[in-house]
């Protein structure tokens, strides 16, 4: 059974919020250690992982962009396979 972690995204050389999924995909593509996701569940907030260092057990990431807190435009899903691939829906 897959375990949902609800996050954000952002840019990790100057924490920017990432402005759209496009935008998330593509940074994924070109450098996922440039993304970092911020979980936003109360009580874990503060953990923190880089695109390039997601897990593969079935974790799936809920991400809520631009920012969780003040603007929920968009929404996408971010999973690394056991391939390694890591895919954004």
């Amino acid at each position: 059974m897959a375990q949902w972690v609800n996050v954000g995204a952002r840019n990790k050389s100057d924490g920017s919020d990432i402005p759209t999924k496009k935008a998330l995909k593509d940074a994924i593509a070109a450098n996922p250690s440039e993304v970092e996701l911020y979980e936003t569940t109360m009580g874990n907030d503060g953990i923190v992982w880089q695109g390039d260092d997601l897990a593969t057990n079935d974790v799936k990431y809920t991400v809520t962009g631009p920012n969780p807190y003040t603007s929920r435009k968009w929404y996408a899903t971010v999973e690394r396979l056991p391939s390694g691939k890591i895919t954004v829906k």
